[in-house]
């Protein structure tokens, strides 16, 4: 098991599964309205990890470590300082450690023009 110091989840993180709704001039329009917030740590990666992940869609991606929740399975994206990331994969500690944390990869959201 990984062991974190309390300190090192010093900021906090928004989740949220989005929902489509038609505004009046009948567009579909995805808003992100948090359902819950845990706090954070970001993982670092090794000059090794970046370099293996240049040119894959995972390039400009982050790692993010928070307390194990159920709830963090269904959750499509999450939003840091105001920015909204896709969450692109979830790693959840399956363990029967008293503490546990689960890994998100987090890839920025681009909205087409």
């Amino acid at each position: 098991m990984a062991k974190f110091k309390a300190a090192d989840f010093s900021r906090t993180v928004e989740l949220d599964s989005p929902q489509s709704h038609k505004t009046g001039a009948g567009v579909n329009v995805t808003n992100f309205v948090p359902a819950y917030s845990l706090h954070f740590k970001q993982q670092k990666r090794t000059l090794t990890q970046q370099y293996t992940l240049v040119g894959t869609r995972l390039d400009n991606s982050i790692t993010i470590i928070v307390r194990h929740d159920t709830r963090n399975a269904s959750q499509k994206q999450a939003r840091l300082d105001g920015v909204v990331y896709d969450i692109s994969d979830i790693s959840p500690d399956d363990s029967n450690d008293a503490i546990r944390y689960d890994y998100l990869t987090l890839v920025k959201t681009t909205k087409g023009a």
